[in-house]
């Protein structure tokens, strides 16, 4: 795969959002098509914003991943460890392309944006959709926030224990 170099940002949407995305659950499909424009726009950051936007991104992508992980922990989600273990492991890679940016290092910025693009749509079909077929078969209520209690029943849950 070809990544862009410090000063070739690409032009064209990087993320596509269509209905191979859609979980069918339209909170999380709307913070999905948040992600995926979000991940445009910093694929199109010039190298003096980037900071800014990735910055953008961590928060987004934080908030998006303690939706998801409310919801299972209010459910008792049964492949919460094996979800909640890529979520550390993709929020670990986003903070260390933070750090290398803040450094100078922007061209890291650019591949997080492709990868995490193509991650957020094997994600979404899998993952995501596993969890929100869950909720509706199940049907779990995910109106309230998880208690305490239930999110640290799952937070010790971040190896695969699918």
């Amino acid at each position: 795969m070809d990544y862009p170099t410090l000063d070739q940002r690409t032009d064209k949407a990087i993320s596509v959002w269509d209905d191979e995305m859609l979980t069918h659950n339209a909170q999380l499909d709307a913070v999905h098509h948040e992600m995926s424009d979000l991940l445009n726009v910093l694929a199109q950051t010039p190298e003096a914003e980037l900071l800014t936007v990735l910055d953008e991104c961590i928060a987004h992508t934080r908030a998006h991943f303690d939706l998801e992980e409310g919801w299972m922990a209010r459910l008792s989600f049964p492949a919460a460890g094996c979800h909640i273990s890529e979520h550390n492991q993709v929020f670990g890679v986003m903070k260390q392309v933070r750090d290398a940016v803040a450094q100078g290092d922007t061209k890291y910025a650019y591949i997080l944006a492709q990868e995490l693009a193509t991650w957020l749509r094997i994600h979404a079909g899998t993952m995501d959709y596993a969890l929100t077929y869950f909720i509706e078969s199940t049907h779990g209520d995910v109106s309230q926030p998880a208690t305490p209690e239930q999110i640290k029943a799952i937070m010790g849950h971040d190896g695969c224990g699918c």
